[in-house]
């Protein structure tokens, strides 16, 4: 009884063998042809004068997979249409600070030549506390 047991044990682990054996197989033509892919891309590709001429094949390509068709267009954008040209001021800050304030001393030196001179010999107006600038006081006389 024994030995039929291990004659069955034996035809089932040839049959995964075979199973396992085919799929092997299988693999590898799987790989040979991803690797045939590959190879013609770069050949593709090489024969093209630049990527983004590569790049815009494949998302024209009715072959492609809309997955590649999204991958080159995205990949191939930033190099059809041109990015708008940055400007950069530098402007020295202390420079413009010193300009101004030299206008403004020029414009305030205009402003007192055109004023009248100061009459020194003209007499002192009255303070807002009433003196007439002799010692005497004009308001109201102090409480004794």
């Amino acid at each position: 009884m024994r030995k039929p047991l291990l004659a069955d044990r034996v035809v089932q682990l040839e049959h995964v063998v075979r199973e396992q054996m085919a799929e092997i197989d299988r693999l590898r033509a799987a790989i040979d042809q991803k690797d045939a892919e590959i190879v013609a891309l770069v050949d593709w590709i090489a024969g093209e004068k630049d990527a983004l001429s590569a790049l815009q094949a494949a998302y024209t390509d009715p072959r492609s997979t809309p997955t590649n068709k999204i991958r080159a267009a995205a990949s191939a954008i930033a190099y059809e249409r041109s990015k708008p040209a940055s400007v950069t001021v530098i402007a020295d800050f202390r420079s413009r600070v010193q300009n101004a304030r030299s206008r403004t001393l020029e414009l305030r030196k205009q402003e007192w030549t055109r004023q009248a001179p100061l009459d020194l010999d003209a007499p002192t107006p009255p303070t807002i506390l009433g003196s007439d600038h002799e010692g005497e006081a004009l308001g109201p006389e102090p409480a004794a």
